[in-house]
């Protein structure tokens, strides 16, 4: 047997009211998990993710996760594919559209280093043949060696890149990344790092002042002596450097960049303290137009959270222009006082002279009185039209003045006549 002792409530919740009902329960009940966004790691990581994950969701809504790459896959690619949401790029990457910065997080600088034997086995110490292995798939990596073989002489089939390591094959490794003595994963035994200032080195002076106008965004930088116990650092070695940028795609919705941009500038000393040599160079005080792509909409909006707004920026400004505006307008205000003031002066004089003729002109014949009062009141009109008098209530009683007149005068005459 159904029950129909509450049929209106029966009806509600079986009704569309109650799936809406039972629908923002459920989300309730589940929470707002924000967003997850997904960062591409290079091969040699230089910070352990998991504490970065750790730093982002515990101060933040967003859900940080790995990406699943392609090995083969470069940062940017990963980011124009849809694979990734973040990844770590260098400041040289030419613009692509549809990425967008987040903010310049450390300095990537080149490590060099070449295999010992490969000079001994080579004695015209010549390039022609050299494999060259770019460590992380680096686009820095790959315009530095185009650069440096481009300028000796050699086309692209005299010599081979790769993006993975082959023992016995391997001529140099090429490895931008932080300086960081704690982590030397990416160099091999057998290998020493070298310094482009080599006395060897015919073009060590553009290494040292030009490299900057052929590969915009690098630059010179010293390696101190010792800072690596490997082979080849016991004299300060000069090479080359770049910022490394954080970026994301346009899509990203702005309030997770907003949250992720907040995160790592405020939580900068927890994630100095991670990676001292990735992090400590965090700051909000860099140029914008010196990225080779725009800020995100999310990072700009925390950068110039305390940004003066337009009227407080232009506050002086406003306020003279507002005064100027105010002495115009006082200014214009006073002119057409006087103007209207002027125009009620020769108002006056009709009056005056309309006045003359009808009290003072007794001797005068009523034509000649009637023939002055037209001629005046015709000079009145004309003033009219030329806009030195005004058709204001002054101007009508003027009028009426001249009416009553002519009939008073009228008035007269006809009274002598008779």
């Amino acid at each position: 047997m159904k029950s129909t002792r509450y049929p209106r409530l029966q009806n509600f919740l079986l009704g569309p009211p109650g799936l809406l009902l039972a629908i923002s329960l459920v989300v309730t009940a589940c929470g707002y998990p924000g967003s997850t966004l997904r960062m591409m790691i290079t091969d040699y990581r230089q910070f352990e993710p998991e504490a970065l994950q750790l730093v982002i969701e515990e101060q933040s809504s967003i859900r940080f996760e790995l990406a699943e790459v392609p090995l083969e896959r470069r940062p940017l690619g990963a980011l124009l594919a849809d694979e990734a949401d973040l990844a770590l790029i260098e400041n040289n990457v030419a613009f692509a559209r549809g990425i967008r910065a987040i903010l310049p997080v450390f300095e990537s600088v080149l490590h060099l280093a070449g295999r010992d034997a490969y000079f001994s086995e080579n004695l015209r110490r010549t390039l022609s043949g050299a494999n060259f292995y770019i460590a992380n798939r680096s686009s820095a990596g790959e315009t530095f060696v185009k650069l440096v073989m481009h300028r000796e002489g050699y086309t692209q089939d005299q010599y081979r890149i790769s993006s993975a390591f082959e023992d016995g094959v391997t001529d140099f490794i090429i490895y931008f990344g932080p300086i960081n003595p704690n982590n030397t994963s990416w160099l091999r035994d057998g290998f020493s790092l070298m310094s482009l200032d080599d006395q060897l080195n015919p073009r060590r002076k553009f290494y040292e002042e030009g490299i900057g106008y052929s590969a915009p965004g690098m630059k010179p930088i010293m390696i101190p002596a010792l800072t690596y116990d490997s082979p080849g650092n016991e004299e300060a070695l000069l090479t080359v450097a770049v910022d490394t940028l954080l970026v994301t795609r346009k899509e990203v919705s702005e309030s997770a960049i907003y949250e992720l941009t907040k995160t790592f500038l405020e939580q900068k000393p927890r994630l100095t303290a991670i990676a001292p040599h990735l992090f400590s160079g965090i700051n909000e005080s860099f140029d914008p137009l010196d990225l080779n792509f725009p800020l995100h909409p999310g990072a700009r909006s925390y950068l110039e959270r305390d940004d003066p707004s337009f009227i407080e920026r232009y506050a002086e400004t406003i306020n003279m222009l507002v005064y100027i505006m105010f002495l115009l307008i006082s200014t214009f205000l006073a002119f057409a006082r006087w103007r209207d003031q002027k125009k009620k002066d020769r108002v006056d004089i009709f009056y005056k002279r309309v006045f003359e003729i009808r009290d003072g002109g007794s001797h005068l014949e009523a034509e000649q009185r009637l023939s002055a009062l037209y001629d005046i009141e015709r000079e009145a009109f004309e003033s009219l039209i030329e806009e030195k008098l005004s058709a204001n209530e002054s101007f009508r009683i003027l009028t009426d003045l001249f009416a009553v007149t002519k009939e008073e005068i009228r008035n007269e005459r006809d009274q002598v006549a008779s």
